[in-house]
């Protein structure tokens, strides 16, 4: 009843009302039918009360624009209400009132059961707040509201509200003023920015949103730009043919002003928006920020640089088309897309001594027994066994160290993390089912899962990115403090792992803001992984790959190598 209860209890006001609602119809029912007996005709019309309640209720709070969302959300309150009706024309007909009224208590039941199931399970969205009757600014507003009443983590990222309306409800009302559709959903994007949480993320028309992103990546000057291990901002992805190079910016220039203001300073002033990748943390946000900066100038840009001969030198540059295609591949480049290759949970041995784990989500299996077997438990034997069977063939082969990659993790099932952890780490592993409530995390239940830890006797190196987020950065938890693990990248891991549920839909249901309700809390019942309002990353790298302007060179120039796993190799052989 714990698990019920605090279902229903994190689902938006709308789906708590409806389910008391109708179980109270009922009862409700039961009792006046005692008091009609003599006047069934009455009490029959009464039951068909439900049924004309519904359909005013569709009226009102359907989804405008999404016939789809209103009946996953609704039908199964529909079903109940035609039942009620049926109920009525039941006794109209002399059944049995017992009979039927058990039938009908028992079907409500279940189907009400099955709601809240594929509501949370199927549909993912159990709070949602409907503003899709309202135009832009309106709904913009509401969705800072509603995230100000509902999202997981305010009070332990102090977001502030009054600063983010100040901010972008301005922008929102003259976009739509003008009707900049590209605009309003920039103004979206700055809006999931401020929260510093990949599960915030921003849905909808998926054309219109990559409109807006090319829009904001500004201008494309032939190059782009990263900091190295010295604090550098250097040119890189040069093109040889663009006027940039002709002036003297090559692949390792180092660039000194961005329109006449300090390279880095305006880089520290830079959002990291994009639709495919995430920055949270402020150690990821300084690695990408000058990828950013450098496609923000204008159709005109002047650019302080150091010539070959030593000496600073301003070019000026005009632009040349969208700068969005250049700094995806730079992004790409970073995370190593082209290059981490693997199945999901594969296993093999990289030479002689040196296993290799590929995690790319936590979905082991999609079957639904499967999931929601072992979601109870917290555990699953059956993807234990399999991964020890394996692990334990390489130790036979010679495996006596091993590298499990989370890199571009794409997160999943919190039961697979702490399946995987069991094997590599001796230290409990902790399932905490919690709730938000009254500015505390509440625990529901609590579990503990003592692993096996078959593992924990050889050197091993997790290796992230700033990609490895929710599910698999709980694998990063889990095992971060034990002796024998590393953690390596070039870049943190995301930086959240709340659950997610949280839903605004917008204008015309056009597009939609999602974010985290259900707090994933450690044993002091303190959320997991994600930041505070600093932003600072609570799962450090042990080892962070970082590049002189000589090795960020060579490794965007050579971006199908994956030079970060190769450092990772010649790491684990010296341990």
């Amino acid at each position: 009843m714990k698990i019920i209860y605090g279902l229903i209890y994190q689902m938006d006001k709308t789906m708590q009302f409806l389910y008391l609602f109708y179980v109270s119809a009922i009862i409700v029912l039961i009792v006046l039918h005692h008091f009609l007996k003599k006047h069934i005709r009455l009490w029959a019309g009464l039951c068909c009360v439900p049924l004309l309640f519904f359909g005013l209720f569709l009226l009102k709070e359907g989804y405008r624009g999404d016939a789809e969302l209103t009946i996953m959300r609704y039908v199964a309150f529909g079903i109940v209400s035609l039942l009620i009706a049926l109920w009525g024309l039941a006794m109209l007909l002399k059944r049995s009132f017992k009979a039927y009224t058990i039938i009908l208590s028992v079907t409500t039941v279940i189907i009400l059961f099955l709601s809240i199931l594929s509501i949370w399970a199927v549909w993912l969205r159990p709070n949602v707040t409907n503003y899709s009757h309202y135009g832009w600014t309106e709904s913009f507003e509401g969705a800072i509201d509603t995230m100000e009443k509902y999202y997981v983590l305010n009070e332990w990222k102090d977001i502030d509200y009054d600063k983010i309306r100040n901010e972008l409800i301005p922008k929102v009302k003259d976009a739509e003023k003008r009707g900049d559709e590209l605009d309003y959903i920039i103004a979206l994007y700055e809006l999931k920015y401020e929260f510093g949480d990949g599960h915030v993320t921003v849905r909808g028309n998926s054309g219109k949103r990559d409109a807006a992103m090319e829009r904001y990546a500004g201008n494309d000057y032939g190059f782009s730009l990263f900091r190295t291990e010295e604090g550098q901002i250097i040119a890189i992805c040069v093109d040889k043919e663009a006027d940039c190079y002709k002036k003297g910016i090559h692949n390792g220039t180092v660039i000194t002003k961005w329109n006449g203001v300090p390279v880095n300073q305006a880089a520290d002033k830079v959002k990291c928006l994009d639709r495919n990748y995430s920055f949270q943390t402020k150690e990821n946000i300084y690695i990408a920020q000058p990828i950013f900066l450098a496609g923000q100038g204008g159709n005109r840009l002047s650019v302080g640089y150091i010539n070959d001969m030593g000496h600073e030198e301003t070019a000026m540059l005009d632009g040349r088309g969208e700068y969005i295609d250049r700094r995806t591949e730079v992004l790409r480049t970073l995370f190593g897309d082209n290059v981490i290759l693997g199945d999901n949970y594969s296993t093999r041995m990289l030479d002689e001594n040196v296993g290799y784990l590929r995690v790319n989500e936590e979905e082991y299996s999609t079957d639904p027994m499967f999931v929601a077997r072992s979601a109870i438990s917290g555990f699953s034997q059956e993807m234990y066994d399999d991964l020890d069977s394996r692990l334990s063939e390489m130790r036979k082969n010679g495996m006596d160290r091993i590298i499990i990659d989370v890199r571009n993790n794409d997160g999943g099932n919190g039961f697979e993390s702490r399946t995987i952890a069991s094997l590599f780490t001796a230290n409990p592993l902790s399932y905490n089912l919690a709730i938000y409530k009254d500015g505390d995390y509440k625990v529901l239940i609590r579990a503990r899962h003592e692993n096996r830890a078959k593992y924990n006797d050889i050197p091993i190196v997790v290796l992230v990115n700033g990609q490895t987020c929710s599910a698999g950065e709980e694998i990063v938890h889990y095992l971060k403090g034990s002796p024998n693990v590393t953690v390596i990248g070039n870049t943190g891991t995301w930086g959240n792992a709340q659950g997610t549920g949280g839903s605004v839909v917008l204008s015309d249901s056009k597009y939609e803001l999602r974010f985290p309700i259900t707090p994933t809390v450690d044993d002091s019942n303190l959320p997991i992984v994600d930041t505070k309002g600093n932003r600072v990353s609570r799962l450090k790298l042990d080892h962070q790959i970082t590049y002189t302007k000589e090795e960020a060179i060579e490794f965007f120039e050579h971006p199908n190598d994956d030079m970060v796993l190769d450092e990772a190799i010649e790491y684990i052989k010296q341990q």
